[in-house]
């Protein structure tokens, strides 16, 4: 009989032993998994299945701090459902401070006989008025106080890749290619964009050029 309770006893204690050191295991492990992850596991999780970022996630890298994401840039936007979208940042992108046009100009010749007009404004850049509007065509001078604009090229989607040329046959992007002179020194040689007006555009005090639109008649 003695013999039979301290069997008992033992397996009573070794259930109880065992037991506890159950419970042990599970809270080490949910210590474990609260403590913080590597940045780099983290990323990884954030990831989807084919390590791409969520959508809306804005890109992690290759745009420079603050650009929007390209992807979701808005309707109108150069690249927009574009297979030329690193042409046409790049044409929005040139470089600062432009005075000579360095690059080759290569428009197709049907382009060139399409759209053949487009309208210009020159503004007061104080009080926002139009001092001059005109309707231009290619190779065009317009001549305001101490401006001398010439219109060399009127460009429905103009896109940058080691030259200026047109994307399409379509107004995606439209811009005109001018040569500005303040007092017959050039101030500005490069593109004027319809959509992206303060982009780029002449270095003067006290006016600034916009496009309007082009046409084909």
């Amino acid at each position: 009989m003695k013999k039979g309770l301290t069997l008992l006893t033992l397996l009573l204690s070794a259930t109880v032993a065992f037991s506890s050191c159950g419970k042990k295991e599970e809270e080490q492990s949910k210590v474990e998994n609260k403590a913080p992850k590597p940045l780099t596991e983290l990323a990884q999780e954030n990831k989807g299945p084919h390590g791409q970022m969520p959508p809306g996630h804005p890109p992690m890298e290759g745009l420079p701090e603050g650009h929007p994401p390209i992807n979701n840039m808005p309707p109108g936007h150069p690249g927009h459902s574009s297979n030329n979208l690193e042409k046409e940042l790049a044409a929005m992108h040139p470089g600062k401070n432009m005075t000579k046009i360095d690059k080759p100009i290569k428009i197709p010749e049907e382009v060139i006989k399409t759209w053949k007009y487009a309208t210009i404004e020159v503004v007061d850049k104080t009080t926002g008025k139009v001092v001059k509007k005109e309707k231009v065509t290619k190779d065009s001078d317009v001549k305001f106080q101490d401006l001398e604009i010439k219109v060399l090229y009127i460009v429905p989607h103009l896109v940058y890749d080691q030259q200026y040329t047109s994307g399409s046959n379509e107004p995606n992007n439209p811009a005109v290619i001018v040569e500005v002179k303040s007092n017959g020194k050039v101030i500005y040689a490069g593109p004027i964009y319809q959509k992206f007006p303060t982009m780029y555009n002449i270095k003067h005090p006290k006016y600034e050029l916009k496009l309007v639109a082009i046409s084909k008649s």
